[in-house]
């Protein structure tokens, strides 16, 4: 029996006003923000319009393309396409979250699904009293403070793998421990006071987990674990931990260019974070809405918000929680990010040079990532041998870190060198990297600079 053309899709795509090159090109765009490689084209459009079945999950791609063009929601049945399983964003506001970490980790004996691709969608803050069907506790295992301390500590081990190897090394054995290690706590009964204590561990680790998962550019996975985190901070009572995952979004959103997604959720996180949030989250808060309002272009804005987020900053103190914990290292960022995007490219590199001088030791792939974006911008100046030595010092790194962002910075040394690849320097730094490329060094224990 023939295929039946697809009416829904073609009335969308005149809606829309896009062609079939248009719609294909969206969801390219879409795919590589969830770490697929994707190249549709008119022809495979035409193929949907005439009744094929695109292959999982390119239906969610369509649906996400045509919601963010038409700026509302799209179900699957208005684009014409069979039901698939759906990974929204938004799933973990809907199930039980013990259900949605064995989800994304997956069942059976492969355990992928942490690497498999998932959608990233369009994203909208939550209220942070929003009613959630959560965690549903069972008879049968009652909770003890071991079980609790223990969890507590995973979130030093897990923060500790991230800085200093990157999120390509940690995500999968993180979502595993979620999924198969503290979920059953999760479900366990106990003290009030020690199933707070859990959750918030656990708020704080899924949020590691989708801070992994962003860092190694697996976004659609990323979104959902940010959700999963603000949703048990949320029953836990942790506003401080609901700020954070909704600023993480808002991260994230604005790295990949929606920027005004990334002003609502920064503007959220700052809604979310109630009165006891300590000013170190705080001023956290603060430069990411600075960030994304520059990035919208809004430099007054901007500005007030950091300044915002240096009064918190001056009013913290030295030793504040191991997630939301802020320094100048990463106000300098913020204000860097806030300088590039509003044009400002000398401001941008004095502050980024603060930064990668202030950052502590410990945290490797971030000052690597620093030292890329410093070479690029004065790359962008035309100072070449200004890039690269700090090129040179994200070599001293990169052989270490196991992340898709770095990677990316790896890329763009080769992106940006090529022209000048006649200069003796940059000879001698392309001979270099194409060194460092042979793969990541062993972790060791002792390897912790």
């Amino acid at each position: 029996m023939p295929a039946r053309p697809n009416a829904r899709l073609r009335a969308l795509l005149r809606e829309a006003a896009w062609t079939g090159a248009d719609l294909a090109r969206a969801v390219n765009a879409c795919g590589a923000e969830s770490g697929m490689t994707l190249r549709y084209d008119r022809t495979s459009v035409a193929h949907w319009l005439a009744g094929s079945r695109p292959r999982h999950p390119v239906a969610a791609l369509v649906v996400e393309a045509l919601s963010r063009r038409l700026d509302r929601e799209i179900s699957l049945p208005e684009v014409g396409l069979p039901a698939q399983r759906p990974a929204p964003a938004t799933a973990a506001r809907h199930l039980d979250l013990v259900d949605e970490l064995h989800e994304l980790y997956g069942n059976g004996a492969r355990r992928r699904a942490v690497a498999r691709p998932l959608v990233y969608r369009r994203d909208t803050p939550p209220a942070y009293d929003e009613v959630n069907p959560l965690v549903v506790t069972e008879p049968g295992r009652t909770l003890t403070s071991r079980d609790v301390s223990a969890a507590e500590r995973m979130i030093e081990v897990f923060d500790e793998v991230d800085a200093v190897f990157g999120g390509g090394r940690g995500r999968v054995a993180l979502g595993g421990y979620l999924a198969t290690g503290l979920s059953p706590l999760l479900r366990a009964g106990g003290p009030p006071r020690l199933r707070a204590r859990l959750l918030s561990s656990a708020s704080q680790l899924a949020y590691l987990c989708g801070f992994m998962c962003f860092d190694d550019e697996q976004h659609g996975a990323a979104q959902r674990y940010f959700h999963v985190g603000r949703s048990l901070a949320s029953e836990a009572g942790d506003r401080r931990l609901a700020a954070m995952a909704l600023r993480a979004l808002s991260v994230q959103a604005r790295s990949l260019g929606h920027h005004a997604d990334a002003r609502r959720l920064a503007e959220g996180a700052i809604a979310a974070a109630g009165p006891r949030t300590p000013p170190p989250t705080r001023a956290f808060l603060h430069g990411q809405l600075a960030v994304a309002y520059a990035a919208a272009g809004d430099r007054p804005a901007a500005m007030a918000q950091l300044r915002a987020c240096g009064a918190q900053l001056e009013r913290a103190e030295r030793d504040g929680p191991l997630l939301g914990s802020y320094h100048a290292a990463a106000f300098a960022h913020q204000r860097a990010a806030v300088h590039a995007s509003l044009g400002e490219r000398g401001a941008a590199i004095r502050a980024l040079q603060s930064s990668t001088r202030l950052r502590p030791v410990r945290e490797r792939r971030s000052r690597a990532l620093l030292r890329a974006r410093l070479a690029e911008l004065h790359l962008g100046q035309g100072h070449v041998l200004r890039a690269v030595r700090e090129w040179r010092l994200f070599l001293d790194d990169f052989p270490h870190l196991d992340s898709g962002r770095i990677h990316r910075a790896r890329a763009s040394l080769d992106a940006g060198l090529r022209p000048y690849r006649r200069v003796p320097e940059v000879a001698a730094l392309l001979h270099r990297a194409r060194q460092a490329d042979s793969g990541p060094v062993p972790p060791t224990v002792a390897d912790r600079r």
